[in-house]
């Protein structure tokens, strides 16, 4: 009886409640999953997605039109981390696979893989954060002014082209917001009721969201032209990805799994970009040996 009682509380999933009311369990147990850890693992699946269809789909539309709210997360996520540190392994990584890539397309010329473009924004992002604190609406309408002016150019020569940076801006700014709103409840348990500060970044991350869609939206049917179905659900989706972004907070998830699948999208979450590297390696290198699998 008592081994059973123990083996049901091993089990017992964390819930944020008990995070909360700072009930603390007898048996350690392990860190509770957080929306990031969520977000990450919904944006490797939609990779998955966008490259089988990519590699292995003549007709792959529908395939595109889920596979390419991916980018969009990532490229957030790195705009609203504060790390500074640029894994050494994202630039080999993101070296090898753009010649891989282009050995696959006979030696052409290819956009530098996606995962150099990270490592460049981890390096930008601190300039971005004192230009923005420095400038305020005269940065916000500078940065993403340039970005939009880059979009028909940026292709060539960046993977996801300036429309994955003005997704890592809205991450940014998103970020700040989120910072903000905290520093405000701050001051005010000090008596202080001033909300300026938190409004102004709550405009601008607002605006930085709808900007950075439209011009995702316009890119993405210039390249790949979607029939007036795909193009509504691909609308409808990049409408609900906004919605999720805009209240996304890096806490403890609602939602709590029990451990071993905890244990498993921790995993999933911690190694994201090397999965990434890995699975386009490998589809990568299977079109080379087996052409006649390519779309």
């Amino acid at each position: 009886m008592l081994g059973g009682e123990q083996n049901e509380r091993v089990a017992r999933p964390i819930l944020v409640s008990d995070i909360k009311a700072g009930n603390r369990p007898s048996l350690p147990l392990s860190q509770p999953i957080n929306n990031t850890d969520w977000l990450k693992v919904a944006a490797i699946i939609l990779v998955s997605i966008d490259h089988t269809g990519y590699f292995f789909i003549e007709n792959a539309q529908w395939w595109s039109v889920f596979g390419r709210l991916a980018a969009p997360v990532f490229f957030f996520l790195m705009g609203f981390a504060q790390s500074r540190k640029i894994p050494f392994r994202w630039i080999i990584l993101g070296v090898f696979l753009t010649l891989l890539d282009s050995w696959n397309n006979e030696w052409a010329w290819v956009a530098p893989n996606i995962l150099l473009s990270f490592a460049l924004i981890r390096f930008v992002r601190p300039y971005v954060q004192i230009s923005a604190q420095k400038y305020g609406w005269g940065a916000f309408i500078f940065f993403h002014g340039v970005l939009i002016a880059l979009i028909p150019f940026a292709g060539n020569i960046a993977d996801y082209g300036a429309e994955g940076w003005l997704w890592a801006l809205f991450g940014f700014y998103q970020r700040t917001y989120v910072n903000s709103v905290s520093n405000a409840k701050s001051y005010d348990a000090e008596g202080n009721t001033t909300h300026l500060l938190a409004g102004n970044i709550n405009a601008m991350r607002f605006l930085s969201c709808l900007t950075t869609a439209l011009a995702y939206l316009w890119a993405e049917q210039l390249e790949y032209n979607f029939a007036e179905i795909h193009l509504a659900v691909f609308i409808f989706t990049v409408g609900v990805l906004c919605i999720v972004l805009c209240v996304f907070r890096r806490t403890p998830s609602g939602i709590q799994p029990p451990i071993i699948i905890a244990t498993s999208l921790r995993f999933v979450s911690r190694y994201t970009l090397e999965i990434y590297a890995i699975q386009l390696a490998g589809f990568e290198i299977i079109t080379l040996l087996f052409p006649d699998l390519a779309a």
